[in-house]
């Protein structure tokens, strides 16, 4: 026992270094949000955080593409399976799109929708990737939604924030700040290999007509993924020598280790 605790210690000391080591690096493209007058206004659940910045925990995007209605043809239209974001009871909560100027915003509203089955159905309209427009429902058929991603006129929209409160996860709207912020990222490599596309299979995307891994990222994701990629060799390395440092064998075989209570790297 005493020994898997000092394991545990090493793997807790390594992990703390590469999550300090991340928020160095990349922490400025995951900023807290902070909870406004203006953001309480409609939403009493929010009036407690007014003036206090939450973590963010995960931001959602909705995949889009152009509009087929030629009255719209210029809006990218949102790909969603449900705008339920919490179906908890007491705890709802869901994404209502506000169709306004030619064009939409995403806002967050709690407790239950007045059309429950729209909401949970998004702009899905059946299996597959068959979705209808927002902005006129009409509909958007597997054809032409793999046709725009292989055209390369697919995007993305941020959806909905969601942030650490006192009691849980609470849910926002999000901001052109969060967004930009999110935007900004640019990854210096990118896995340029080609799927499958044999498969069909929706879930990895090729029945998009996604031909590429990258193409499955953000690139804000992207970046994060390379971060914490490089950080895995780099706390190997550093394991390596901080074992060294300690007396252990440098050959790579198994030794024995360290007495129990006694950390990898001699010092806390």
């Amino acid at each position: 026992m005493d020994g898997a605790q000092g394991l545990a210690e090493d793997v807790r000391y390594y992990g703390k270094w590469m999550r300090d080591e991340a928020e160095k690096r990349i922490g400025h493209l995951y900023p807290k949000i902070e909870i406004t007058k203006e953001m309480a206004k409609e939403r009493p659940d929010l009036k407690q955080y007014v003036g206090k910045s939450l973590t963010v925990i995960a931001w959602l995007w909705a995949r889009t593409v152009k509009s087929p209605n030629p009255a719209y043809a210029k809006v990218d239209v949102p790909l969603v399976s449900t705008f339920m974001l919490s179906t908890k009871v007491g705890k709802e909560a869901y994404v209502q799109p506000v169709i306004e100027n030619g064009d939409y915003r995403f806002t967050v509203k709690v407790g239950k929708p007045k059309d429950v089955e729209g909401t949970q159905n998004g702009t899905k309209l059946a299996r597959g990737a068959n979705f209808k427009c927002l902005m006129s429902d009409a509909p958007m058929g597997h054809d032409y939604v793999r046709g725009e991603f292989q055209a390369q006129r697919a995007g993305a929209r941020l959806m909905a924030i969601v942030a650490e409160g006192e009691r849980g996860r609470m849910y926002l709207a999000p901001t052109l700040e969060m967004e930009a912020i999110a935007l900004q990222a640019h990854s210096g490599w990118r896995p340029e290999q080609e799927m499958n596309q044999e498969s069909s299979n929706l879930v990895s995307g090729r029945g998009y007509g996604i031909h590429y891994w990258h193409e499955l990222f953000t690139e804000r994701q992207l970046v994060a993924l390379t971060t914490f990629s490089d950080l895995v060799q780099e706390a190997r390395e550093r394991v390596q020598c901080d074992a060294l440092a300690a007396g252990l064998s440098g050959d790579a075989k198994p030794s024995v280790w360290a007495a129990p209570g006694q950390r990898l790297m001699g010092r806390r």
